[in-house]
């Protein structure tokens, strides 16, 4: 389409200039660039929040296993799964009559595998590294639970670790 400038009498060219082009692309990467570390920053926060409920789910079960033994799972992730929710094991009356669980129920995608060979994975499992959540006895608290958090490195309950204490 052609248009015709009063002025000077020349015919001008509808389009685009290369120098418009580029401001475009470079408005473009940088709304891309906010809009995924946004959703980055979301997510992180997602997963420290799904850490942190399944802490404060742990700590329940654990206080009715408490209620009814009097004292609380040994130290070890797959014994704390076991001891939690094992039915098919513990679930028998005459073998183990006070136990009166399942005193938690795990969604298939929390477990590492099948009851009774499965861990409580943390919410990181889809960065494609499975973490284990810690369940240790401690001399001053009854027992403490952590999340190695989003490095995925275990600080022992320190630095981002996710933690029950």
């Amino acid at each position: 389409m052609e248009k015709t400038d009063s002025k000077n009498n020349h015919t001008l060219l509808g389009g685009v200039t290369l120098i418009e082009l580029l401001v475009i692309l470079g408005v473009l990467s940088i709304l891309t660039g906010l809009i995924l570390s946004g959703g980055t920053a979301a997510k992180k926060k997602s997963r420290i929040y799904q850490a942190k409920t399944m802490i404060a789910s742990l700590e329940i079960a654990l206080a009715l296993y408490h209620v009814d033994f009097g004292a609380y799972p040994d130290a070890g992730n797959q014994n704390l799964v076991n001891m939690l929710s094992d039915s098919a094991t513990y679930g028998d009356p005459e073998n183990y009559p006070d136990w009166h669980g399942p005193y938690i129920s795990f969604k298939e995608n929390d477990l590492s595998a099948s009851i009774p060979n499965a861990t409580v994975i943390d919410p990181w499992k889809a960065d494609g590294v499975v973490n284990n959540y810690h369940y240790t006895m401690d001399s001053v608290l009854p027992y403490k639970i952590w999340s190695n958090g989003p490095d995925q490195i275990d600080d022992s309950g320190t630095n981002d670790d996710i933690i029950s204490w």
